[in-house]
């Protein structure tokens, strides 16, 4: 039995100059997927930059910081900017039976790279090669293994 199985993470790193201000102490980074209008924040203590993971593959996110002075008072929004996140989803299509052995293609974003997983339980996964796609995958050990699931994972750079 083989199952496929497609996951893809995506991050947007931000960093920011610091406020001229004596006073501030920390700042809030707004996000959202229309421009002004941020569903999200984030607080930041006095670091100048931030990861924002779990974000969805094909949207634009739009950014806004404000700064936080000692009395919790915020500055007006800073310029706004954007990023499109684009896709990166793969899919496993399964090619002819080689020589007993399992095979199948990796197709996703072309030029990304994903490690291919296998699960005999669908609980413990070990990684098993990296590539960047489209490529092809053979399990030489599939024809030892009474049933064997596998996924494409995107890696990010």
């Amino acid at each position: 039995m083989f199952a496929f199985t497609a996951f893809a993470t995506r991050s947007v790193t931000l960093a920011w100059d610091a406020s001229t201000s004596t006073n501030v102490v920390s700042y809030n980074i707004y996000y959202g997927s229309a421009g002004g209008v941020y569903t999200n924040v984030i607080s930041v203590a006095s670091s100048t930059n931030v990861t924002i993971s779990g974000l969805v593959e094909g949207v634009t996110y739009y950014f806004a910081a404000t700064a936080v002075n000692m009395s919790g008072e915020e500055s007006p929004y800073s310029n706004q900017t954007a990023d499109a996140l684009p896709s990166a989803v793969s899919a496993l299509a399964p090619l002819p039976k080689s020589a007993g052995c399992f095979s199948f293609n990796v197709t996703g974003g072309a030029g990304y790279q994903y490690i291919v997983q296998s699960s005999t339980n669908l609980t413990t996964w070990t990684s098993v090669t990296t590539n960047i796609a489209p490529f092809s995958f053979t399990d030489n050990n599939s024809p030892n293994l009474p049933k064997c699931f596998y996924r494409a994972l995107y890696q990010e750079p």
